[in-house]
């Protein structure tokens, strides 16, 4: 049964692995997103899911796979020996993991400064508009009132 688990662990951290790998890819789409020129947010958005849903699953294999080690802990350290190659391979696969998600933590790390970036780039064109508009609107406002003339009164003589 032991061995069972650990074939099970092991296929899990080859998932979390894989999983790890469609998450930088879908980091790095969202960086191109946000780097063009004309940002399409809701593509931004889409990619948000994507990334939320392989999240969610990672978590879940996560706790799957914790319950599958507190069920064999014992057995692989009282039989070091006798399961030698399978704990190598998940140190390798866990080590592999490791460096994915530093490697993910970091393109994270420069998405949210260049969404910040963006952002407020937006906010300035933005400000700038409704400045312009602020503007045309009082321009419009002064210039009518040139061509109206006031009020005057008149005497009429008879």
């Amino acid at each position: 049964m032991t061995n069972e688990y650990i074939v099970m662990m092991i296929d899990s951290l080859v998932k979390k692995n894989k999983m790890l790998e469609e998450l930088k890819k879908l980091t790095n789409n969202q960086a191109a997103i946000v780097a063009s020129e004309n940002v399409d947010w809701e593509m931004f958005n889409d990619v948000i899911d994507q990334k939320a849903e392989i999240i969610d699953n990672i978590n879940k294999m996560d706790e799957g796979f914790e319950k599958l080690f507190l069920r064999v802990k014992e057995e692989l350290s009282n039989k070091q020996s006798l399961y030698k190659e399978e704990i190598h391979e998940m140190q390798n696969l866990i080590k592999t993991i490791s460096e994915k998600s530093v490697e993910i933590e970091v393109a994270e790390k420069r998405n949210k400064s260049l969404i910040e970036r963006r952002m407020n780039e937006s906010k300035q064109v933005i400000k700038q508009g409704k400045l312009g508009n602020k503007a045309a609107a009082q321009y419009y406002q002064k210039m009518s009132k040139l061509n109206t003339v006031d009020p005057q009164m008149m005497d009429k003589k008879s």
